[in-house]
């Protein structure tokens, strides 16, 4: 993925790995994203909402609108 591409993925499957590479080190202070389930992107994760396993820091980020 290049640099400061936003990215996401969903688990169809009973196992899956997921494998991408960093230009360099993991720093939280430069972290941004956009939260997966805002309206306007409307993107079909192929799942229903409720079984969605969502991280605390990705329920928190912002509207594509709000940055």
């Amino acid at each position: 993925m290049p640099k400061g591409f936003a990215h996401a993925f969903v688990v169809l499957s009973e196992r899956e790995e997921f494998y991408y590479k960093c230009d360099n080190f993991y720093a939280p202070s430069h972290e941004g994203g956009v939260l997966y389930n805002d309206p306007s992107l409307n993107i079909d994760w192929k799942i229903d909402e409720k079984e969605l396993i969502v991280s605390e820091k990705d329920k928190k980020q912002p509207l594509l609108s709000d940055l």
